[in-house]
């Protein structure tokens, strides 16, 4: 459970994002930029709208975990998308420890002033599967190792010209 301390910095972590958008927008309205404040609007909704199929999974810890992603790895930024509404309930703990190992992993092999973006996409697959495929850019240091480690701790890697990881996993 999360401490009220805990709670404050998430929420001011949250507001703070907002505020960024919202000023985003302001400057584009006051500059009467019509394309980049319609572009601007659309991402937040389409944000807001993951966000909201990702806090109603059913997996608490996941979620959050993904939710404070982006403040407590200062070297990576990551999107997710949900493909569809899905009940991630039954695997929370073990989708946060899979997502906590992958980082670990990663981190022995990333650049000290390299941000590495992100994209996730979970799904589900043939037979109720659970689909997550992790798309990253940035330069990896040994790639081959990093490669080699994520398929020795069950994730399929695929690594393209050292800066371009894929990483897929399932779990039944």
């Amino acid at each position: 459970m999360m401490e009220e301390k805990e709670i404050i910095a998430l929420l001011r972590h949250k507001r703070h994002d907002w505020m960024n958008q919202i000023q985003l927008i302001q400057g584009y309205a006051s500059l009467g930029k019509q394309a980049p404040l319609l572009s601007q609007i659309k991402e937040v909704i389409e944000e807001a709208e993951e966000e909201r199929k990702l806090l109603n999974s059913g997996a608490d810890e996941f979620s959050l975990w993904l939710l404070t992603f982006n403040w407590v790895h200062k070297a990576y930024r990551i999107r997710y998308y949900l493909r569809n509404e899905v009940d991630l309930s039954r695997h929370d703990i073990q989708l946060k420890a899979y997502g906590k190992r992958m980082i670990e992993i990663m981190d022995g092999h990333i650049g000290n002033e390299e941000l590495y973006e992100g994209r996730l996409t979970i799904y589900v697959g043939g037979q109720d599967t659970l689909g997550l495929s992790w798309e990253w850019e940035g330069y990896f240091q040994e790639p081959e190792g990093l490669k080699e480690k994520l398929n020795d701790q069950g994730f399929i890697a695929t690594i393209f010209e050292s800066k371009e990881l894929s990483i897929e996993m399932t779990i039944e």
